[in-house]
């Protein structure tokens, strides 16, 4: 299959003058082409078994859309046949760019034309000036990509709708589907509706197909349709359209019970009917095949054998075949025999002409296609390959890259007869090229394709062998990485080993550079920087980049501070010495980043002002948002108001600029944070809702908005971000990165709310992970200490809790990520029976949510702060604690923050108004009547559950009654507290 070949229009799966048995479906679809129309973007799906009228289905919305004047853009997913990759998509692109006036075209295109140019070249020819694309790291050039087709569809939608089928998604390459997947999340505000068919068994059989409608399950405007068979009626209509004739006595049913109503079987059965009796053969009792396999050989019998020669050979070809090339490789046929072959071939409906395409046809099914392959013997089918390659690469020897995938796939499957010379050849070309378009998946088995055929196993660490080799490994290492699979820092080491054994150190040096991110227990770049770094002139440009990138991967992925910051301040010398300000503004970026993860806030904001006079001289959105992301992060955590302001405002904006996919969700995800401690859970829901659209995995969105919907009391959907939460967490149990320490600092706040202890001991062992791993970031070992501490507290467990004061300690005085050190320095010392110190830090934490404006978290600082006054039972701590109650309550009202005013509530009515109060001369250990009364129940079996409904108080007070009982009675768990009750009388 040529890559200059498209369809805008669709041959018909079945010939027939009506379309019948489909009137709900298509009431349906017209519904939701009429919301696309209105501007509420669709997506739907066509699924059935083969033959079942998806695709005709498909062509009935679309002639529908284009009398309401919608713009129709068709594309296919074909199997096994060395399609390049995006193939579904860059039709549909192509036949848009030929048909819209240049001007038009550009607007349309918008900042994302260099991305769509490289997976479409036509849109260079047409526009002539078109920029490369920008360098960045592949992971996100693939998002600017997928943000740059969705937008272009987006805006060409907006001058008029747009009908976009994918046909036969079940072929579809992965980085297709990944589009998809992106798009629909999307499309809501836009006026496209796309449509996709796909065969039941073969989506089900296909773990890719499968997430893919798992994730568009999750799309509110995904609608699937199921497409069953006809009913006897409609095969009734089928048959008088079809055959032109009123059907015989019975007729109908023996179809309908033969082919349960499949249109495609349908056809061929009444084809083959029609051809029987113009042949005066006699149908008897019918005999009608079992399948509809029978019934296409059956008709490709009727066909003449040099008819069925030229068809097996174009069915290796692929669904598509061109005339020109099936006539070289057939080279005993004349151009005049062979266009009466095709006529034969046209007149039985086995294959059709693609519209507006000169000589290239079609199979007028994949069954037609398959049922003749199948027909070809192993050896036959080798050669055949072997012979189409040839003639494609005499065909294509002027712009073989553009064919490469095609190329390769013939040539892999003639391996056995040509040997693997070529097969590596095109491999190599076609990885290449899918690596260019970011289709990292497709890249890799190219890549895992010409390495087997060398011999060469990946992830392995003997030494290669050939530049052959090198090539295959390098782009199979570049592949992993763009995908953050395992193995990549292993094979691109392998591969800079071979050319430093070779002395090429131009090559080795880029291997180094290869933008690849740190991988904080995953991946290692660090060595295989700090090796290149050997290689190049100490004082350089290049070893200046290295440096940047060498401390940003010291600072991310070593968790060594020192080392990364002396890298980065040489890296800064060299720029500034030779001027290079592009550079100078990546080496502070980096810096600002390196110094916030290591929560060394002042160092982070001090290159504000030169900063804001680089960010002034030099157009560097990408290094701009890092600083600003880390200075927002930096000024929040310090309380530095100002400093806040000053790049929040800026800062998505300018990452919309990058067209950066991890960029952009921290832009969103620091904005979220502010609307979050601000209590503006609708700006939370929206930038949330961004970022999960760019990552659904992203766990500070997922976070963020977890402990929105608890704190607001909809715990449904709490739960349901947190089950994906855990899932991401669970994925990535192999390091100390945030998708671990996030989840869990994070469910132990949430068991604050909801008294559901049930994740508890899964968030420990990530903490305890964290933990274990010396590269762990500050920022990210302060998030496990963190959760880790209020999960002994919630448990009762509180051995190590003084471990975690002593480590909590030297960050008091800073909010970091949803809550501030000091109310969790409170909370600790109120456990250990430190009243009068957890009161500073509750105090502390109160001023700086009041001097900071973060109004909601007063509310639970109260209900930790008025519930130690009222323990203590000090003179005027009952005043004070009623005081900051009705303040907080007044707080959580305005804010919608019922679970935590029902708490406070709860202590109001019920602590202050009894009083916990200090202890009781009668008691045992300094027990307040409080905790005299909790003691006793735990004596009697109750759980916190079930004394907070007894006593009518928090579950979160009993908790922390249970804290103060263990520390008092010196017991070590609940049931050596029961044994304290029994010997002191209390139970």
């Amino acid at each position: 299959m040529s890559e200059s070949q498209q369809n805008p229009v669709p041959p018909t799966e079945f010939e027939s003058g009506d379309f019948v048995g489909r009137s709900r479906e298509m009431e349906l679809l017209l519904v939701a082409l009429a919301e696309a129309n209105d501007g509420r973007g669709q997506v739907a799906m066509l699924s059935g078994e083969p033959g079942i009228g998806k695709t005709r289905t498909a062509q009935e919305l679309a002639r529908h859309a284009g009398a309401q004047g919608a713009r129709l853009l068709w594309g296919w997913c074909y199997e096994g046949e060395g399609a390049p990759p995006y193939w579904p998509w860059v039709g549909p692109i192509r036949s848009y760019v030929q048909q819209t006036e240049s001007g038009l075209l550009r607007s349309q295109l918008g900042p994302g034309v260099a991305d769509i140019a490289g997976l479409v070249p036509e849109i260079a020819d047409k526009l002539g000036d078109v920029p490369q694309p920008m360098q960045v790291d592949p992971e996100q050039a693939r998002f600017r990509l997928f943000e740059a087709v969705s937008s272009f569809l987006k805006r060409a939608s907006a001058d008029g709708p747009i009908l976009l089928v994918l046909d036969d998604l079940h072929w579809a390459d992965e980085p297709s589907l990944l589009l998809l997947q992106f798009l629909a999340r999307q499309i809501d505000d836009s006026r496209l509706m796309v449509v996709l068919t796909s065969r039941e068994a073969e989506a089900a059989s296909s773990p890719i197909v499968t997430e893919t409608l798992a994730q568009l399950s999750r799309v509110p405007a995904f609608r699937r349709h199921v497409l069953s068979g006809l009913e006897v009626s409609d095969v009734d209509r089928f048959f008088r359209t079809e055959a032109g004739q009123d059907p015989e006595a019975g007729l109908v049913q023996s179809l309908h019970a033969h082919t349960e109503g499949n249109p495609f079987f349908l056809g061929e059965v009444i084809r083959l009917l029609a051809a029987q009796r113009s042949a005066g053969e006699d149908v008897g009792e019918l005999g009608l095949p079992e399948g509809v396999r029978d019934v296409i050989g059956q008709r490709l019998r009727r066909l003449s054998d040099r008819c069925n020669q030229a068809l097996t050979t174009a069915s290796v070809v692929g669904r598509e075949f061109d005339f020109r090339m099936l006539g070289i490789v057939l080279e005993d046929v004349s151009e005049a025999d062979l266009l009466a072959l095709i006529d034969e071939a046209l007149e039985a409906h086995l294959v059709v002409e693609a519209p507006d395409q000169g000589d290239q046809y079609q199979f007028t099914h994949a069954l037609v296609q398959q049922t003749l392959a199948e027909t070809l013997s192993t050896s036959r089918k080798v050669r055949l390959h072997a012979r189409i390659g040839e003639v494609l690469e005499t065909m294509y020897a002027d712009r073989p890259e553009n064919h490469a995938a095609e190329l390769a796939h013939h040539f892999t499957q003639a391996a056995p007869v040509l040997g693997t010379d070529k097969l590596v050849r095109y491999g190599i070309m076609a990885g290449e090229k899918a690596l260019s378009a970011f289709a990292h998946e497709e890249a890799m088995g190219h890549f895992s394709q010409g390495l087997e055929a060398k011999g060469v196993a990946a992830n392995d660490v003997s030494p290669l062998e050939d530049e052959d080799s090198a090539r295959l490994l390098f782009g199979f290492g570049r592949a992993q990485a763009a995908i953050l699979r395992s193995g990549a820092a292993q094979n691109l080491t392998r591969v800079f080993d071979y050319y430093t054994g070779r002395g090429e150190v131009e090559k080795a040096v880029e291997v180094a550079k290869f933008p690849m991110a740190p991988g904080v227990g995953r991946r290692r770049v660090t060595d295989l920087i700090s090796r290149a770094l050997d290689l190049v002139p100490p004082d350089s440009l290049e070893a200046a980049s290295l440096l940047s990138r060498y401390g940003w991967a010291l600072g991310q992925e070593v968790g060594d501070y020192d080392r990364a910051m002396n890298a980065l301040n040489q890296a800064l010398a060299i720029a500034q010495e030779q001027g290079d300000r592009q550079l100078e503004m990546w080496a502070r970026a980096n810096a600002a980043e390196v110094n916030f993860f290591n929560l060394k806030l002042k160092e982070a904001l001090s290159d504000g002002q030169r900063m804001g006079e680089l960010i002034e001289e030099v157009n560097n959105p990408q290094a701009e948002t890092v600083y600003r992301v880390n200075a927002v992060l930096s000024a929040t955590a310090a309380g530095e108001l100002e400093e806040v302001a000053r790049h929040a405002s800026a800062l998505i904006s300018v990452a919309e600029d990058t067209r950066d996919q991890s960029l952009l969700a921290g832009a969103l995800f620091v904005n979220s944070g502010i609307s979050w401690v601000r209590g503006d859970w609708f700006a939370v829901r929206r930038l949330t809702d961004r970022g999960l659209a760019l990552n659904p995995a992203h766990s500070a969105h997922l976070l963020s908005r977890i402990l929105c919907e608890y704190e607001t009391g909809d715990f449904e959907q709490g739960r349901g971000y947190q089950d994906r939460i855990i899932a991401t967490a669970r994925a990535g149990r192999h390091g100390p990165g945030l998708e671990i320490a996030i989840p869990s600092y994070g469910i132990p706040f949430v068991a604050e709310i909801t008294g559901d202890f049930e994740h508890l001991e899964e968030a420990r062992m990530g903490s305890d992970i964290v933990l274990s791993y010396p590269s762990a970031t500050v920022f990210a070992a302060q998030m496990a200490r963190t959760g880790l501490a209020v999960n002994r507290m919630l448990t009762g467990e509180l051995t190590g809790i003084e471990d975690d004061y002593e480590a909590l300690l030297p960050f008091q005085g800073i909010w970091a990520a949803w809550v501030g050190i000091d109310r969790i320095l409170g909370q600790i010392c109120r456990a250990t029976g430190r009243l009068d110190r957890g009161l500073e830090h509750f105090q502390s934490a109160m001023d700086f949510c009041q001097n900071t404006g973060q109004r909601s978290q007063i509310p639970r600082i109260t209900l930790n702060y008025a519930g130690t006054l009222l323990e203590r039972g000090g003179a005027g701590d009952r005043e004070q604690a009623g005081t900051l109650i009705d303040v907080a309550l007044a707080i959580a009202d305005t804010l919608g923050m019922g679970p935590v005013k029902e708490q406070l509530t709860q202590l109001q009515e019920s602590d202050l108004a009894s009083g916990s109060g200090p202890s009781e001369p009668g008691n045992p250990a300094g027990l307040s009547q409080r905790e005299t009364d909790v003691i006793r129940l735990i004596a009697a079996g109750k759980t916190d559950r079930e004394i907070a409904e007894e006593l009518i108080i928090a579950i979160r007070t009993v908790t922390t009654h249970v804290g103060n009982i263990l520390n008092k009675t010196g017991a070590a768990n609940r049931a050596e507290a029961a044994s304290f009750a029994t010997r002191h009388g209390l139970d």
